[in-house]
Parts: structure tokens; C-alpha cells; sequence
């Protein structure tokens, strides 16, 4: 994997068929950081032999300013349709999650946001269930 500051936000649960991003204690400031990001991401499930994966992931005291906002959300986007079979959220503060919900209204999607770990990963069984995986 590249040399990057962000390698160590993503795992792999390869038995599950899920990749786990850690966007919790981040804070997204500009453009030029979410592309930083999503690079790594998207090196990261290159190199991980599968292209598609559920994707869980921890937004725990995240922060996304509005200067980064819509390149974070073209670049979530982009990965989901290249490569989820599934995405699921947690750990949401509030003001993060209405953002993410108005933003799944405009765009159609389901916004899959859960409490906790556990209840995010149980959606995540129920989809893999649901897909025959």
C-alpha cells in the first residue's frame, strides 16, 4: 500500500466480505483531504483481491466542514457504486446524520445509519442474507 497518513483507517473481515473504514475522531476540512482519503480507500480494496465489499463504517465525533462536503459526498458516491454491495453507518452525531439523510433524499439511497457497531454489522448479516452471500 502507498505511504500514506491514512492507511491505517481501513480493515478487511475478508470471511464476511467487509471492509470496515474508520472515519471516527476525523475531521474532513477541504477537498484536497477527502481525495487524501479516498485514494487510500480505494488503493486499499485494490489491493485487497475483491472489488466488492459491505462497507461499515465508524463516523464516531467525525467532522465533515461544509468546504469539503460535496467532494466527500461525489467521492463516497463514486466508491459505493464501484464497489459496495452495501453500506451501512454508525455512530453518527446528529447535525452529521441529518446532513447524511437529506443527502440520501436527494439522491435516492438509503442512508443506513445505526447506533452502534453491533446493530450496524447486524444490517450487514441481513444484507448478505438478502443477497444470497
Amino acid at each position: 500500500m502507498s505511504d500514506s497518513e491514512y492507511n491505517d483507517i481501513v480493515e478487511f473481515d475478508i470471511a464476511l466480505r467487509v471492509m470496515e473504514v474508520h472515519f471516527n475522531e476525523m475531521t474532513f476540512k477541504d477537498s484536497v483531504m477527502v481525495d487524501a482519503v479516498y485514494d487510500t480507500i480505494e488503493q486499499a480494496i485494490a489491493e485487497s483481491g475483491q472489488s466488492k465489499w459491505f462497507f461499515l463504517v465508524n463516523y464516531k465525533n467525525c467532522r465533515i466542514y461544509e468546504t469539503a462536503w460535496i467532494r466527500y459526498a461525489q467521492r463516497g458516491k463514486s466508491l459505493n457504486i464501484a464497489h459496495s454491495m452495501g453500506s451501512v453507518r454508525f455512530a453518527v452525531h446528529e447535525a452529521l446524520g441529518q446532513t447524511i439523510e437529506n443527502s440520501a433524499k436527494k439522491q435516492n439511497f438509503d442512508p443506513n445509519l445505526f447506533g452502534s457497531r453491533e446493530d450496524a454489522l447486524a444490517e450487514i448479516e441481513r444484507m448478505r442474507k438478502a443477497q444470497g452471500i
